[in-house]
């Protein structure tokens, strides 16, 4: 009887083979993944995996370490909730902020006609901050979804400082404050940290100015 010693040592290299071949495969179809629109998804079916992006309008952290936020589309203002597990990265809540648009890579979860997407901290990216995002005519459109929400915008102060406007000057929107002298920023385009509100008092949106500064 002859034992050939190679012949372990060849198994085991095509266990290993195998191995890296079924690793390359999951990445290849994991950066597949289709890119898509928000009201694209309510189509799709379990398990799906996609690439979707849209503009952070809510955001909650629990004990467990789970994270939820919710995604707008910015031409539809249709919405869908992301639900976000621990990774081996930073969660979320370290790197994201109201009024961003957010990339995620996930799986669709559809639990009682209700669509979701499923994904960990590693599936979340920032495309683009607030600043460069949102606008007055977004907010006016959309502005139930951030009533209340902090964020930080990009406008130009008009009307001695009392209007916050898109660059256009066809969109504008109240603004106050009790800590910040508005009036100096007259005509200038500015950067302006602050809060929706919407005053039933004179039936009108409201920006509460944590904080301005000059763009640029």
């Amino acid at each position: 009887m002859i034992v050939n010693p190679r012949v372990p040592a060849r198994r085991t290299l095509a266990g290993i083979l195998s191995v890296l071949l079924g690793c390359m495969l999951l990445l290849t179809t994991s950066s597949s993944a289709p890119r898509l629109a928000i009201p694209e998804i309510s189509s799709l079916d379990d398990g799906t995996s996609l690439v979707v992006s849209g503009i952070l309008v809510d955001f909650r952290s629990y004990d467990a370490g789970i994270e939820n936020f919710v995604l707008m589309d910015p031409c539809s203002g249709m919405t869908v909730k992301v639900i976000c597990s621990k990774g081996i990265g930073p969660p979320p809540s370290q790197f994201v902020e109201i009024g961003d648009e957010i990339s995620v890579k996930g799986e669709v979860s559809t639990y009682k006609s209700s669509t979701s997407i499923l994904t960990d901290s590693e599936g979340v990216s920032v495309l683009r901050k607030a600043e460069f995002v949102l606008t007055v005519e977004l907010l006016s459109t959309n502005w139930l979804l951030f009533e209340g929400d902090e964020f930080v915008i990009r406008g130009i102060l008009m009307q001695d400082g009392h209007r916050l406007c898109d660059n256009d000057l066809e969109h504008s929107v109240l603004v106050i404050s009790d800590s910040v002298s508005l009036s100096q920023f007259d005509g200038r385009e500015v950067l302006v940290d602050c809060a929706l509100r919407f005053d039933a008092t004179i039936m009108s949106l409201t920006l509460v100015v944590r904080s301005v500064r000059l763009d640029g």
